[in-house]
């Protein structure tokens, strides 16, 4: 039996009322999924991981001080018209070795150097080292408070400072100078300061 007109009227303005309500709560769900997502790449609402942890830079490490290494011969540290200036006697020992003081200026990348008194047997050494800046205060610290006695050389440069000290019939005389060298000048015929002034002298005009 078919309804009244007035009651499918009412029927269909029902239906599509709850049609309506239907897509627009399928439209409200879908925007609010979306805005939930994150888009690929943004890191915007990315909490870190509990792990994640910032690398610590590595501290700089001081550099060691370098010596500057001497390459001199033997006849540029004290030259054969020197020598023979000296003592014409003294010529180059070939069997010469290091004190434990000369060692440590080779450690230093400096050299060392032995003559010999062809009549008398008697030797001299002679080491040449150019330490760092810093090593060169040190060293020279050292000598000074070793008990040696600092002793004026006649005609060296300016700001030139040496010491002198008798160890078991061994005279040794220390001279840092102006450009940063230390010089070790030993034998037993150095009894006193003034008897190796003349090859200190010398080897400090070698020096360049």
């Amino acid at each position: 039996m078919p309804l009244p007109r007035p009651a499918l009227r009412i029927t269909t303005v029902l239906v599509a009322a709850f049609a309506t309500a239907a897509l627009l709560a399928g439209c409200t769900h879908a925007s609010s999924t979306a805005k939930d997502t994150p888009k690929a790449g943004d890191t915007s609402n990315t909490a870190p991981s509990d792990g994640a942890t910032t690398p610590a830079a590595e501290p700089s490490s001081t550099p060691t001080p370098t010596p500057t290494p001497v390459t001199l011969q033997q006849g540029e540290v004290w030259t054969a018209q020197q020598v023979y200036d000296f003592n014409p006697n003294f010529s180059p020992d070939p069997n010469y070795k290091p004190s434990d003081t000369a060692a440590k200026l080779v450690d230093l990348k400096g050299v060392s150097f032995g003559w010999v008194n062809q009549t008398s047997g008697d030797t001299i050494e002679i080491a040449v080292a150019h330490p760092s800046e810093k090593n060169f205060d040190q060293f020279s610290g050292a000598v000074a408070s070793s008990g040696a006695q600092q002793v004026p050389i006649d005609g060296a440069p300016a700001d030139t400072v040496s010491y002198f000290n008798v160890a078991d019939g061994t005279g040794t005389l220390d001279v840092f100078t102006a450009n940063g060298y230390w010089i070790v000048i030993d034998s037993k015929i150095f009894l006193e300061p003034g008897d190796s002034y003349q090859i200190a002298s010398a080897v400090m005009g070698n020096l360049k």
